[in-house]
């Protein structure tokens, strides 16, 4: 079986033990960290504008929306950061210093559309079918050039022949009730009942399993048959020996793929439109994702084994060390750390900062931690310093707890002498000097510019992708483990 994406992995041990840590009686308080709660707002694409946050809901896999590393990969990801681009190029008189920031945040399949319905997204993404049914939830986005899709029968070592759809008459079929794939079966059973063969018996798995999930299962004889979009499916050939694509069987031809958007959004489906016309269908740009997540599929093999692996594995234990002795979310530390040098220890900066935590010499000098070219200690220098910043500077503040982080990495990036000069003129300004985002942020991007609100809303958003990721990874590895 192909092993689990590094980042999901690691992080998972790393997440799993940080919290069996803070139960322990000897914990001297709740480790710091971020919300990721996301709070119901409906408006249209002015307003996204105006709040500089678009939320786009994804399904995490390996296929459209993963993590690397630290980084976001997958045909989801990319084409979410070339909009993120589009409209910050767009709109970048609207917007002047301050950026949108494109928030991705990883949900079950079964929750995109009615959470972008309930206003706690703005967009779904990820190999959605635009259906009747789902049309009655949300408006969809198509680009007028996308393929037709078709979702085709796939079956594996175990399985019994299927030359076409009609043959999974009275054959066990595991699907997701919310997928189209279901939808797609529900309607084959209506013809097969009309024409007096047994229905195929749809046996529902948990929401938390993606297609590629069902494909390694499948391909380990543990499955009979599936549904899977055939571009999907054949991106995952070349590695799941065992699975094979009966072309001839297809639920479900002629389907489309689309974003899904909340109903009464016509600017933002205005916006797209555009994107899509200026981007995406003059630069080939699907062809170019599907290849580049084709290539990263196919070069899949056992990173377990590999030193690469090994190294990234003592990163994060070092980011569980540190966040336990000075109580911060290890995954708060990571993503920091991503930003800074995604996590390459060998980084140098032009001004001379070093390593994963890009501290520099003096700083280190003055927390006495040790030679900061050495990893653990540099990962030790910027966990120190960031709880020095938390706990020693702006004595008057009326901070909640997640300001009071949003507030430190501000200051980690250009200094705290400087934020508490921009907290006054934010305050001279009417604007709340406790608060972060779209109000001391504002300040800090015209008087400091982009660099210091890039790089907060960067770790908020790494952030907000680690925790959500990593819960629905316990999620799907708790529902995989049900189906065995």
């Amino acid at each position: 079986m192909i092993a689990r994406n590094l980042l999901a992995a690691a992080l998972l041990a790393l997440l799993t033990t940080a919290a069996s840590t803070a139960a322990e009686p000897a914990a001297a308080a709740k480790a710091r960290a971020l919300p990721t709660e996301v709070k119901p707002w409906k408006g249209d694409f002015d307003g996204m504008l105006e709040r500089r946050v678009v939320r786009v809901l994804v399904p995490y896999n390996r296929t459209f929306y993963y993590n690397d590393k630290g980084r976001e990969r997958g045909i989801t990801a990319e084409f979410v950061r070339d909009f993120e681009r589009y409209v910050n190029q767009k709109y970048a008189k609207q917007l002047g210093k301050r950026p949108v920031t494109m928030l991705i945040i990883p949900t079950t399949r079964d929750k995109l559309l009615k959470n972008v319905a309930d206003g706690l997204g703005d967009i779904a993404a990820g190999d959605l079918t635009a259906t009747d049914e789902r049309r009655k939830i949300v408006d969809f986005f198509v680009p007028q050039q996308q393929r037709s899709v078709s979702e085709l029968v796939i079956t594996g070592p175990k399985s019994p022949p299927i030359a076409s759809a009609d043959d999974l008459a009275g054959k066990t079929v595991h699907v997701r009730r919310s997928s189209s794939y279901f939808e797609s079966l529900t309607a084959l059973n209506e013809r097969l009942r009309k024409d007096g063969k047994p229905p195929a018996k749809l046996e529902l798995v948990p929401e938390a399993l993606e297609d590629e999930d069902m494909m390694e299962m499948l391909n380990a004889g543990l499955l009979q048959a599936i549904v899977v979009d055939g571009f999907v499916a054949k991106m995952w050939v070349p590695v799941l020996k065992n699975i094979r694509i009966n072309e001839r069987a297809a639920v479900r031809t002629g389907g489309q793929l689309g974003w899904a958007v909340r109903k009464g959004s016509p600017r933002l489906g205005e916006v797209l439109d555009a994107f899509n016309a200026e981007v995406v269908k003059k630069g080939s740009l699907l062809a170019v994702r599907e290849s580049q997540q084709s290539r990263r599929i196919g070069a899949l093999k056992d990173p377990s084994a590999s030193e690469e692996y090994k190294r990234f594995e003592d990163t994060l234990a070092l980011f569980r060390k540190y966040g336990e002795k000075y109580r911060f979310d290890p995954l708060l530390l990571a993503a920091q750390g991503f930003q800074e040098s995604r996590l390459d220890q060998s980084v140098k900066s032009r001004v001379g900062a070093l390593g994963i935590m890009q501290v520099m010499p003096a700083t280190g000098a003055e927390l006495k931690v040790g030679d900061i070219t050495i990893a653990e200690n540099n990962v030790h220098a910027g966990a120190k310093y960031m709880d020095q910043l938390m706990t020693r500077y702006f004595a008057d503040a009326k901070f909640v707890d997640a300001d009071r982080a949003l507030f430190a990495f501000a200051s980690y990036n250009a200094g705290p002498g400087a934020i508490a000069r921009m907290r006054k003129e934010a305050a001279k300004r009417g604007f709340d000097p406790d608060k972060w985002f779209n109000n001391v942020e504002v300040v800090t991007a015209e008087k400091i510019g982009m660099e210091t609100t890039t790089y907060v809303r960067n770790i908020y958003k790494y952030y907000v992708s680690y925790r959500l990721m990593l819960e629905a990874d316990r999620e799907r590895q708790k529902a995989r483990g049900g189906l065995k």
